[in-house]
């Protein structure tokens, strides 16, 4: 992975071109089409383009741990709780995934979130160590306020706008009931 933030933005960028740059040779190669002719064949450019975009998202997608790595050290500091900055990467990924609306809708409307992925927080409890539960259960036991704290300073930190919605005072009921059914979950006894 890439540590500085620019230098993935920076190798995204000319894997773009130098992945459409070379689609296109190859593609308009092995077509036996003359170069001249682009504008005649723009769906094999259009190809070319996705090509490259696709090498450039992987190469953005696998660099830029910099965010990560700030999260990372948040989350260490004012939880007291070890984090890899691998898994802190993937966290911040899913929390990208969820539009912004989505998180103000449950909010709004106080949805029981953990309910709905019951199942699958059951099927990954055992690939938990007992060290990874004992930290999880550390966290569900924190007040909500601290925890929102938290939330408040990630967005400071990521600038997802997912953070600063639940770090509201608005979405605390939210959070309690989804730590109390995520603790009935894991911790059953």
């Amino acid at each position: 992975m890439i540590e500085n933030r620019i230098i993935a933005i920076i190798s995204a960028i000319l894997t773009f071109i130098a992945g459409t740059t070379l689609s296109v040779f190859i593609i308009f190669y092995f077509g036996g089409y003359p170069l001249s002719s682009i504008y005649e064949h723009q769906l094999y450019v259009f190809f070319a383009v996705l090509i490259g975009v696709i090498l450039a998202s992987f190469v953005y997608g696998r660099g830029s741990n910099e965010r990560a790595m700030k999260a990372r050290d948040c989350v260490v500091e004012l939880l007291e709780v070890e984090i890899k900055t691998k898994d802190m990467w993937r966290i911040l990924r899913g929390v990208e995934q969820l539009p912004p609306f989505v998180i103000k809708d449950y909010v709004s409307m106080n949805i029981n979130f953990v309910k709905e992925y019951e199942e699958g927080i059951k099927g990954y409890r055992s690939k938990l160590s007992e060290e990874n539960l004992a930290e999880i259960e550390r966290i569900i036991d924190k007040p909500v306020p601290q925890l929102q704290r938290v939330l408040n300073e990630l967005y400071k930190e990521t600038d997802l706008e997912q953070f600063k919605i639940l770090a509201d005072p608005s979405a605390e009921e939210l959070i309690t009931m989804n730590l109390k059914e995520l603790k009935t979950i894991l911790f059953p006894d």
